[in-house]
């Protein structure tokens, strides 16, 4: 998932919005750490799971990348935050995604796949 994360950050811009969908413990943090090494973060910081902060923002080379987890609160307005940075949404819904990843574990493996808004 780290891999996949890193590969994915070379193509983007700086403004979209990834939606992650997946069980607890598909590697969706796991991908947005491999996004964020990908994005160069900057020294000092660790990615972690926003599950009980909800928002967690990290300064990347590539500009801000906001990560953002729904799990407890799905209802949680993140609007403010589009425009701000690449916006990646753990549990999101609807369609307000550029890409969206879905995650599901089979067996040790995971089946990734990846929808892209054209």
């Amino acid at each position: 998932m780290e891999e996949l994360g890193a590969s994915l950050s070379k193509e983007l811009k700086g403004k979209e919005i990834i939606c992650l969908k997946g069980e607890l413990g598909a590697g969706k943090t796991t991908f947005v750490r491999g996004l964020a090494k990908g994005l160069g973060i900057k020294e000092g910081y660790q990615v972690r799971s926003p599950t009980f902060t909800l928002v967690n923002e990290y300064p990347t080379e590539r500009g801000k990348l906001i990560h953002i987890d729904l799990y407890r609160v799905p209802d949680f307005d993140w609007s403010e935050f589009v425009g701000e940075g690449i916006l990646v949404i753990e549990w999101c819904e609807g369609d307000s995604w550029d890409i969206k990843i879905e995650i599901e574990i089979v067996g040790e493996h995971r089946k990734v796949k990846v929808f892209r808004k054209v």
